[in-house]
């Protein structure tokens, strides 16, 4: 919204037709199929991880609201809280924007990466999108090596990874790891549902086979695995979304991967919302 349309674009045979006017002429379920499976003898692919629906729906839920925003809105959409800082930066170019804060050599992707995961490595307050700043570098490090490889799946974050060197991919790791978490911008927690993911985590559930969480993902200062994620202050809707990927065998990572599918196929719904408000109101 409000940009010219790219000379390439204007040059192709046929030419693809403006998206905002097509979109009411598609159910739903119809824009699903073309985003996850393509348009064969076009250049449109199919989406890159066919396991990852939930990804497809919410390119969906972007599509159907596309015909109406703006493009003050979906600027804010695209970069998040920095959008209103650049309208009135006087390039107007979010990379350049990003640049200024940041020091570190691999500025550009930082800048990129920073539209989801923020500025500051804390997200963007929706929950969509996991907070890095402050987690394990050696989690970090495993997880983008798992995208790249395509042993984690996500249409949105393998082709970022598979993109980039080994030695960038640590350096971006070591980069999150230590900048501060913050509990900022998480949604309120129903306190009960908390109080019940507490006592999960702390004690587990051993007549459902279900261990504590604490011991792999604290909170505490015991020495832990440094490839086992820390969950403290994470969007309780990031933790939710990827207990249901364990729980269905659609969520790889680390060579630790396949405990918690085992763990996560034994919790309930309801157990599953619990241990997400609970992590999520602690730091």
């Amino acid at each position: 919204p409000g940009e010219p349309r790219s000379p390439i674009v204007k040059q192709m045979t046929p030419q693809p037709p403006p998206l905002p006017s097509r979109i009411r002429e598609r159910t739903p379920e119809q824009l699903f199929w073309i985003v996850k499976h393509g348009i064969k003898y076009t250049a449109m692919p199919g989406w890159v991880t066919l396991e990852r629906e939930d990804e497809v729906w919410s390119m969906v839920a972007f599509l159907q609201q596309l015909p109406v925003l703006g493009p003050d809105q979906y600027r804010r959409l695209a970069y998040g809280d920095v959008a209103s800082a650049m309208k009135d930066d006087e390039s107007g170019d979010a990379v350049q924007y990003f640049l200024r804060p940041l020091t570190e050599p691999l500025q550009l992707i930082v800048a990129d990466c920073a539209r989801c995961h923020g500025a500051d490595g804390n997200g963007r307050g929706l929950g969509a999108f996991p907070k890095l700043a402050g987690q394990n570098e050696d989690y970090l490090l495993a997880s983008l090596l798992a995208f790249s490889k395509g042993e984690r799946l996500s249409g949105i974050m393998q082709p970022v990874a598979a993109g980039l060197s080994e030695e960038t991919l640590r350096t971006l790791a070591r980069y999150y790891a230590r900048l501060s978490p913050s509990l900022s911008g998480n949604p309120s927690i129903n306190q009960d549902s908390a109080a019940h993911g507490r006592k999960l985590a702390e004690q587990g559930m051993p007549k459902q086979g279900i261990p504590s969480c604490v011991h792999c993902h604290g909170p505490g200062r015991e020495p832990r695995n440094p490839v086992y994620p820390e969950l403290a202050g994470q969007y309780a809707g990031y933790l939710a979304l990827q207990l249901e990927l364990f729980k269905t065998g659609k969520r790889g990572g680390t060579p630790y991967a396949h405990i918690m599918n085992q763990v996560a196929a034994r919790l309930t719904q309801a157990q599953i919302q619990d241990l997400a408000a609970y992590y999520a109101s602690i730091d």
